[in-house]
């Protein structure tokens, strides 16, 4: 339908049948009563206050009629029911209504209440990755679209000068890894400018206010490490040291602590893993391939060698247990989870594999492999990223070109440039293509945000 048919159509709506698809409105006009309630004059109190005076017998209903209700009256449980009901744009303008709002909409039980009653949204954000800054690409699922923009507000850059330490360097989200808890994204091993002065830190981006906050950093600083959320709980473990040119693999493992803003340290790994995925099923932290670490022969480096093995922790006990053998022998490049299935996508040098991991079996179901042509040298130039939204498994290409490699190979091109998405429905087993990346971000991080 067109927008202009789409505009007559919703004008020649009933009255009730608009009230019915967007509930909101009717609770605007309530939600209004808390801030532009009618206040009445000093000399309207004061003529009230005589007539009191000269009355021996007040009627003490006369003061609750001239009250006027409104949303602040409310016990916090019944604010919040209403509140819940706010469109997500909302949410911010009503923080700055008074500290009562602000304190009720920052609670988690706010958030966890929005999930109840199904206004939470998914968002896929894209950033990060070589000369990007603080760029970032959304993709609304409702809209089947993409935004291009920031991860901050231009307007909000006074006082808040430490953002351009960041932005300005071209590789301040290159090794970064993103962990969700509830609508916050927490962006791990960002790096500011070097003239900056700052350190590396932990930056935390909020979905309902668009805004940026600065955490502590990593205990070690790190690059290609695993990490998982379990229990509003950041792990992260794995890699090698953010500085460190010959990539040499650590066993460091981390906890970090929201409320208190900490990072302390865990059991180390049984293995070392460089380029190791991270994800978390049940209450447990699974560290998936990755490289061994080389050793310096002479002036050179010996060549990496896959781990075709999954180590997995147990926070409750803060052990690691039996190591699991990966059954595809090639690299995992990317991995994800929906329910209690983990599913992974590999590289075997000249085709990709996708596989299915179900925890609860312990069982490896090999499934249809992504519609992307092979043979096909992948190299380290074809680079994935591995989300999940609802029941659809979502592969974004955040690296190299495939009409690229297929030319090279003395192939014809077939539209498949960069920034594909390629869309897996778990319950049909099918692909289908997606809406590309709007421009691509070499080496980009993915989150999904229910917000």
């Amino acid at each position: 339908m067109a927008f202009s048919e789409f505009h007559i159509a919703e004008t020649q709506m009933p009255i009730m049948e608009k009230r019915r698809r967007n509930p909101s409105r009717k609770f605007c006009r309530f939600m209004k009563s808390c801030c532009w309630s009618k206040f009445q004059s000093p000399q309207h109190y004061l003529k009230r206050k005589e007539n009191r005076d000269e009355d021996p017998d007040p009627d003490p209903e006369e003061d609750i009629e001239e009250q006027e209700p409104n949303i602040s009256s409310l016990p916090d449980d019944l604010l919040m029911e209403c509140l819940a009901r706010l469109s997500r744009s909302s949410i911010h303008p009503s923080m700055l209504v008074s500290h009562r709002f602000c304190k009720v909409l920052k609670s988690p039980s706010y958030y966890e209440l929005r999930r109840i009653v199904g206004r939470l949204e998914s968002l896929l954000f894209v950033f990060g990755g070589a000369g990007t800054g603080l760029k970032s690409a959304v993709y609304c699922k409702s809209n089947g679209g993409w935004g291009a923009g920031l991860l901050f507000n231009t307007d909000s850059i006074q006082g808040n000068e430490w953002y351009l330490d960041y932005h300005s360097a071209d590789n301040s989200l290159l090794y970064a890894q993103s962990a969700i808890l509830n609508q916050q994204i927490f962006i791990l091993a960002a790096i500011p400018c070097p003239i900056s002065g700052n350190g590396d830190c932990t930056i935390v981006y909020d979905a309902w206010t668009m805004s940026l906050t600065r955490r502590a950093p990593m205990l070690c600083p790190r690059k290609k490490f695993a990490c998982c959320v379990i229990s509003n709980r950041i792990y992260v473990a794995g890699g090698a040291l953010i500085n460190d040119s010959t990539r040499a693999a650590i066993v460091d493992a981390e906890e970090y602590i929201p409320e208190l803003d900490v990072w302390k340290p865990i059991a180390n790994m049984p293995r070392k893993r460089y380029g190791c995925l991270g994800a978390a099923v049940n209450g447990i932290f699974y560290v998936i391939g990755g490289l061994k670490f080389g050793n310096m022969n002479g002036l050179s480096m010996q060549p990496y060698a896959y781990v075709g093995s999954m180590d997995s922790f147990d926070p409750k006990t803060n052990t690691w247990l039996k190591t699991k053998a990966l059954p595809n022998g090639g690299c995992v490049i990317a991995c994800t989870v929906v329910g209690s299935c983990i599913y992974m996508l590999s590289s075997h040098a000249v085709e990709l594999s996708f596989w299915k991991y179900v925890t609860d079996t312990d069982s490896w179901t090999r499934i249809k492999k992504p519609p992307i042509p092979s043979p096909l040298r992948m190299d380290n130039v074809l680079k994935f990223n591995c989300v999940t939204m609802g029941s659809l498994v979502y592969i974004i290409q955040v690296g190299g070109s495939i009409d690229d490699l297929l030319r090279r190979s003395g192939r014809n091109a077939r539209g498949l440039k960069e920034g594909l998405v390629l869309i897996y429905d778990t319950k049909l087993q099918e692909w289908q293509r997606g809406p590309d990346l709007p421009y691509v971000q070499n080496g980009a991080a993915c989150a999904v945000v229910e917000c």
